[in-house]
């Protein structure tokens, strides 16, 4: 049986200590705001040195954007889970849907500190790739899963960019007044009204 080579050994504790600061980072953010923390913040949190954090993400703007990252790919990884699930076609969008929210609920930290990195860009190319990140693979799931329906013979004809352009838009929409109001808006009815509503309107 193959053992984990030194290499393998430091490549893993990197990665981990990477996670626990992208971690801590997002709850600084949350708390305080993009523009109070810093890696000092950050380090105070984990009872480590900012040399450590400079050692592991080059300056903040590097920090920041791993952060990005890593909330969009860890719920994109937890929505396809939920959706490959399911074999209807319209299981699937259910399935999206429902666990785009679910993931928000369970992460408002994460959301919280997404929304204020979302204003913190001030050129338009920081702009457009936060925007190709966040959208080009959740539009691209959506459309696989229209695909689906046209195959499975259970969707009508649709424009599917517009369709997942409008689906997407709708969930983010309602995190951002989640985010900024969580009294005024309950997720789980906004998830289940939403599902319904989108479903009924592709299924034959």
């Amino acid at each position: 049986m193959p053992t984990k080579t030194t290499e393998d050994k430091k490549t893993f504790i990197e990665e981990a200590r990477r996670k626990q600061i992208i971690d801590a980072a997002l709850q600084t953010i949350a708390e305080q705001g993009y523009t109070q923390t810093s890696f000092a913040e950050i380090a105070k949190g984990l009872g480590i040195t900012k040399g450590l954090i400079a050692y592991h993400f080059n300056g903040k703007h590097d920090l920041i954007t791993s952060a990005i990252h890593t909330i969009l790919n860890r719920q994109g990884a937890y929505i396809k889970s939920h959706v490959e699930a399911q074999e209807d076609a319209g299981d699937k969008l259910h399935a999206y849907i429902e666990s785009s929210f679910e993931y928000i609920e369970q992460n408002r930290a994460h959301f919280v500190a997404l929304v204020d990195l979302w204003g913190s860009f001030t050129s338009s190319e920081e702009k457009e790739a936060f925007s190709k990140a966040a959208y080009d693979p959740c539009r691209a799931h959506l459309k696989k899963i229209f695909r689906i329906g046209k195959e499975q013979k259970v969707f009508v004809k649709l424009d599917e960019q517009v369709m997942a352009t409008v689906i997407q838009g709708a969930i983010d929409g309602v995190m951002l007044q989640w985010v900024f109001d969580p009294e005024a808006v309950d997720l789980k009815d906004a998830s289940r009204e939403l599902s319904e509503m989108f479903v009924k309107r592709v299924k034959k």
